[in-house]
């Protein structure tokens, strides 16, 4: 059993940090992938905007960060919870496959009905069952972890409802007035998911005696 030692977290996520971060990341999408590029001339020339919006990108990237972090750090068990949880973080899918009937969750070892399947898709592997009040922490773990790829994904679909027509000017005006709703629910989902998601690890490294133990604040958990 390794010595338990703390992981630093980054504090949480700003609503101007997670604004800048979805903008950025829209309006490449919308762009082609061209507008990272004209971010990172404007930031090399100094410009004050482009500094700030690069600033708040990392910011979220680092957030993103702290997750894998504590993803990464946590020791092989026999449940295999470490590995699972890289499995759901790197999937493309979200984890929201059930199983019908009764199947053994892999985490608990217990009994249960109409378990989450987090099983690989490709065959030979093990299947992969746990009990459904793991959804919410698996769902938000994919979530961190995924998100990028969710803020191009919702782009796009904004995006396939515009004129042929429009500007990039125009399109990333109507995007900021559009989407604003979508973006402060969206950040308001990203610091619950990291919180939860690192409390929960937390919880479950103390409770197993594993290392490391992530400096958090005491809160309720769906993992014990």
């Amino acid at each position: 059993m390794r010595t338990p030692y703390p992981l630093k977290m980054s504090a949480s996520c700003t609503l101007s940090e997670f604004r800048g971060f979805f903008l950025s990341k829209a309006f490449d999408v919308v762009g082609n992938g061209t507008y990272r590029k004209h971010l990172a001339r404007c930031k090399e020339s100094g410009d004050p905007w482009a500094v700030t919006m690069g600033a708040q990108l990392q910011a979220v990237q680092a957030h993103v960060r702290d997750v894998h972090a504590a993803i990464t750090a946590m020791p092989p068990t026999a449940n295999r919870l470490g590995e699972i949880c890289r499995d759901v973080m790197m999937s493309a899918q979200p984890p929201i496959r059930l199983h019908a009937g009764c199947a053994t969750c892999t985490i608990t070892g217990r009994k249960c009905m109409k378990s989450l399947d987090l099983s690989k898709t490709h065959k030979g592997h093990a299947h992969v069952y746990v009990d459904p009040r793991f959804c919410y922490f698996f769902m938000l773990l994919w979530y961190c972890n995924k998100l990028e790829y969710i803020v191009r994904s919702f782009t796009r679909t904004w995006l396939d409802s515009r004129n042929d027509e429009e500007t990039f000017k125009t399109l990333c005006c109507s995007l900021q007035k559009d989407l604003e709703p979508q973006i402060v629910s969206m950040h308001a989902l990203f610091v619950t998911a990291k919180d939860h998601v690192l409390a929960t690890l937390s919880h479950y490294a103390q409770s197993n005696k594993h290392a490391p133990i992530l400096e958090l604040p005491e809160r309720e958990t769906q993992l014990s």
